[in-house]
């Protein structure tokens, strides 16, 4: 019988919640790696103003994969369900906000 505690991790929460907080962490790392000297808020208004913003997300996401993929192979389904549905979430924000 497989213990209960190696799927306490498999849940569609702790996914989600990875999913959404990586691709921020993300940004933040590449703030702070190339644009140090400059105020966060200096940097998200030139980044916003350079109109890359919205592309800037999008590759954030991509760190999402490698997480996604980690969980299939320890058989947490659920939390790769997680995943997926936060790189979802993020698509659906950058379309939106490419409408507008």
């Amino acid at each position: 019988m497989i213990p209960r505690t190696k799927y306490r991790f498999d849940q569609i929460v702790i996914g989600l919640l990875i999913g959404l907080i990586l691709p921020l962490i993300i940004f933040f790392v590449t703030y702070k790696v190339k644009y140090n000297d400059l105020e966060f808020t200096v940097y998200l208004q030139r980044i916003w103003q350079m109109k890359i913003l919205l592309k800037l997300m999008s590759l954030c996401v991509f760190p999402n994969l490698g997480v996604f993929l980690l969980f299939l192979r320890s058989k947490y389904e659920r939390a790769a369900r997680g995943v997926v549905m936060a790189t979802f979430i993020y698509a659906f924000v950058v379309l939106i906000a490419k409408l507008i």
